[in-house]
């Protein structure tokens, strides 16, 4: 099968790899889509080159059983948590396997789904409902979930108002859920494609932060006084800077984006503002489950945040597209739907 690697310095190769075969209590799943995460893209800039299959947005259908799979079928369409997890430790039994410190994480210590196919634990396989598309899934996996873990906790209450810092896949995917919750979302950036992007997906203002100021722009859009909600996604210090001057007062935080290291966020402006502040790495394994259920019967979809479709053999071009950062999500997809 085709698998993408790793060569350093923003270069890839797409290879011949083994299928790999399922173990006791794991799946074949075929690929039908996997998304490119920013994540991916810091390995992809670095200089370090690695033989190993990139990718953690697996999606599709199981195409071989391992012994031991008591639920899945052959044929069951399925989005698969991305942290294996080892199963048995404290984290993993309180159903965050994020946490469990052996790392089993696709595409980094484990082959990914940069792939024609992946194996996964049964476990981290969740049944997609027969309306549900493979993009759908892959930003389950991933980046959907990571906005809905962010807003779940901020405790995130229909009718109120929630900025977005950063609007790449995460960020489009953060105002895609908050517009189906009933929030009144409005999105910054400083790529014009971008900004056009969040209000295709929902946003009822978007600001682009060099031509306006955002702060300024979100108090106006939230009535004078500032963001009940904010989630900063883009991993800059110019976006953590302005989390405290957009909130209201007792307003509340998730600082998702990974990215700069500067120190800019003072204690006594939290202290100031009754602001509450909490870091959001991506989600427990059950909250993708209610996830997969709030599309079901809410109807919602991140297709809005879909810009590119790519196979696998033209995985250069996706990743310099994804690199670019003047796109939307960028989806590999080996298996139609």
């Amino acid at each position: 099968m085709k698998g993408v690697v790793f060569t350093g310095n923003r270069n890839c190769e797409v290879r011949n790899v083994p299928v790999p075969t399922p173990g006791h209590g794991e799946v074949l799943v075929r690929i039908g889509a996997t998304g490119i995460c920013g994540s991916d893209l810091h390995v992809y800039r670095a200089a370090t080159a690695s033989d190993q299959v990139r990718g953690h947005e697996p999606c599709g259908t199981v195409a071989a059983l391992g012994p031991g799979v008591r639920r899945l079928r052959l044929g069951d369409r399925v989005t698969v948590f991305h942290h294996q997890g080892c199963g048995v430790c404290r984290e993993c039994a309180r159903g965050d396997p994020v946490w469990c410190s052996d790392k089993r994480l696709f595409g980094v210590t484990i082959p990914g789904s940069f792939a024609e196919y992946t194996v996964a634990m049964e476990r981290n396989c969740i049944p997609m409902p027969a309306g549900m598309s493979f993009a759908d899934g892959a930003f389950i996996a991933c980046v959907g979930g990571t906005a809905y873990g962010a807003l779940k906790r901020l405790d995130a209450r229909p009718h109120e108002f929630l900025a977005v810092f950063g609007l790449g896949p995460v960020g489009l995917s953060c105002i895609l859920v908050g517009r189906n919750l009933g929030l009144n979302v409005i999105g910054v950036d400083v790529v014009s494609e971008r900004v056009e992007l969040a209000r295709k997906c929902g946003a009822a203002a978007a600001v682009n932060a060099t031509e306006q100021d955002p702060v300024a722009a979100i108090e106006q859009f939230c009535g004078g006084c500032g963001a009940d909600c904010l989630i900063e996604t883009s991993g800059s210090a110019a976006g953590r800077r302005n989390i405290l001057p957009s909130l209201r007062r007792g307003g509340r935080a998730a600082i998702v984006g990974v990215g700069s290291d500067e120190e800019v966020i003072n204690p006594t402006h939290i202290h100031g503002k009754a602001a509450t502040l909490v870091g959001s790495v991506v989600f427990p394994l059950a909250w993708a489950w209610e996830l997969v259920g709030l599309c079901d019967r809410a109807g919602l979809s991140f297709e809005p945040a879909v810009t590119h479709r790519f196979p696998l053999v033209e995985a250069p071009a996706a990743l310099r597209l994804a690199d670019s950062g003047r796109c939307g999500k960028v989806l590999f997809v080996p298996q139609a739907d």
